[in-house]
């Protein structure tokens, strides 16, 4: 029965009959308290017919049930930037990239903001009713048609042809991204803090500059740690809104290393002592697992640090990847993870393992 009433409302918002939609479903709400589709599709609706508390609540709600849906972050971070909560919209946007890295429509909507993302833009996207070219829509039913041996041939060709690509030309010997845009304007530059609230670090106009500067440089050196701590230090100071707004995209321009590839390695010691300032950082640690946690979707341990040799523990940490990852705990390992700070422990969420020679101690 559900089914049948969520297949009519999705045809209905095909058809772009989003108040036939509304009108079907939320005369349902008590019935369908628990299901996420029908919340997402009704927020979905609302936020199509401008009824921005409607979709406030009904996103909300299927966040509640389903908290990484990235099609219901999408929606929720274009009504921010409808909203003109531009860095809300980002911080969204980031956390869909966190979970689907090829994200057309967050990546879009990121290099829009980045290019032309001001207030003023945004205002007249939404009166002339273009801020819809960033809503996301409810997806038809997967088909699986006849695909020709011709399309099959383009497609292996394609994919051939972008491996060859890929492997004759150094991802380190190319330009990074063109940061024009994050120039400082005029205005930015002669106002660089805010005043009141409470703020980590406390820095003057000159020091934020700086730091600014810094990260920029550090990224076009691709050393993308070290641009990750001056984004930290300027998140988490009394930096302007506009400061942190630039940050926060310069920040999505970040990538992940590989173990021969990293730059700027912090140790566990470093990164205690502020945990903060290395947040989102890439770090590549030694030790021993242990407690392990294996399902289908996740692997989780406890990375004893520093005791790779039995000698000496610095610290404990909790591993966590979203995928099933082979782990022997009998050997020594290095794990390649970002550093995340969670109910006031540092804990890392992996990226790759290291794991070779003999189990410690035969």
């Amino acid at each position: 029965m559900a089914q049948t009433l969520l297949d009519r409302a999705k045809r209905s918002f095909i058809r772009k009959r989003y108040h036939d939609v509304i009108t079907m479903l939320e005369s349902e709400i008590i019935q369908y308290r628990e299901s996420f589709q029908f919340y997402y599709v009704l927020g979905l609706s609302c936020l199509y017919t401008s009824d921005i508390g409607g979709a406030q609540s009904y996103f909300q709600r299927a966040r509640q049930i389903k908290m990484r849906d990235t099609d219901l972050l999408a929606a929720q971070a274009a009504l921010f930037l409808r909203k003109g909560d531009i860095q809300q919209a980002v911080d969204y946007y980031l956390e869909i990239l966190e979970y689907d890295p090829g994200n057309r429509l967050a990546r879009r909507s990121l290099n829009f903001i980045r290019k032309k993302g001001s207030a003023e833009i945004i205002d007249n996207l939404v009166e002339t009713d273009k801020i819809k070219a960033f809503y996301p829509v409810v997806k038809r039913r997967q088909s699986w048609a006849p695909i020709s041996i011709g399309l099959i041939c383009v497609l292996i060709l394609a994919v051939v042809s972008f491996r060859v690509i890929s492997n004759d030309t150094s991802t380190q010997d190319q330009g990074r991204a063109d940061l024009t845009w994050y120039a400082l304007a005029p205005g930015e530059a002669d106002s660089l803090t805010e005043t009141g609230g409470t703020y980590r670090y406390i820095l003057t106009s000159r020091q934020i500059l700086s730091s600014y500067n810094e990260a920029r440089r550090y990224f076009q050196q691709w050393r993308d740690n070290a641009a990750q701590v001056e984004i930290n230090r300027l998140l988490h100071s009394n930096a302007s809104t506009a400061i942190k707004q630039k940050a926060r995209l310069l920040m999505s321009w970040l990538s992940k290393p590989g173990f021969d590839t990293i730059t700027d390695r912090y140790d566990f010691q470093t990164v205690s002592s502020d945990p903060m300032l290395y947040l989102d950082c890439w770090v590549v640690w030694k030790g021993m697992a242990t407690n392990m946690t294996v399902t289908d979707t996740v692997t989780g341990f406890d990375l004893l640090v520093g005791y790779d040799t039995r000698n000496k523990l610095e610290g404990i940490v909790t591993v966590t990847f979203t995928k099933p990852v082979d782990v022997d705990v009998s050997r020594p390992l290095e794990v390649l993870g970002r550093v995340i700070h969670e109910n006031g422990r540092i804990g890392l969420t992996g990226g790759s393992i290291y794991q070779t020679g003999k189990p410690v101690g035969k």
